[in-house]
């Protein structure tokens, strides 16, 4: 019998956050900055939304490896939708998302159930914990591409979030 061992959640040496780029809807968001700490083991967010969000709200993210030193072509690894409105309701879980999501939640004033309300929300010294890093995912330099939208208002986008980063596994 052939025994395969993945990575153990133990076996994330670091992630560093190299660059985040981020953009918004101004009719429904005010306000989204994003800050990387001198170190780059933590980011920071500053999110006002300008009126309430009424409708579920969805999160798409890609991750993609760099597939040479030089240059920016990224090979996708993985894609993830995922209603976001029923995360936040269902409070802990063992998904991947659940996961994030509680690392984000920790540090922050965002709301834990929909519909979203207009108001000023941070996420604070926001790290990448050993469990939120999938087992299958390699040492390099990724980019992971979130979008927020709203399916039910013909997919508006709320907010984009690019993170430049780099994974060293043991």
């Amino acid at each position: 019998m052939i025994t395969l061992y993945l990575i153990s959640p133990q076996a994330l040496n670091f992630l560093l956050f190299r660059r985040i780029v981020t953009g918004y809807n101004s009719k429904y968001i005010s306000l989204y900055e994003a800050a990387v700490s001198r170190d780059c083991t933590t980011i920071n967010f500053t999110l006002n939304i300008a009126r309430d969000i009424t409708a579920d709200v969805w999160l798409r993210v890609t991750m993609g490896q760099r597939v040479s030193k030089s240059g920016n072509a990224y090979r996708d690894v993985f894609t993830y939708k995922v209603n976001m409105c029923q995360v936040l309701g269902r409070g802990k879980g063992h998904s991947l998302i659940h996961l994030w999501m509680d690392n984000v939640l920790r540090q922050s004033n965002f709301p834990r159930s929909c519909p979203l309300k207009e108001g000023n929300y941070y996420m604070r010294n926001i790290r990448s914990e050993k469990d939120t890093v999938p087992r299958f995912i390699r040492s390099g330099s990724f980019r992971i591409d979130s979008s927020v939208y709203v399916r039910d208002w013909h997919n508006v986008n709320l907010t984009d979030t690019v993170f430049y980063v780099d994974i060293k596994m043991k």
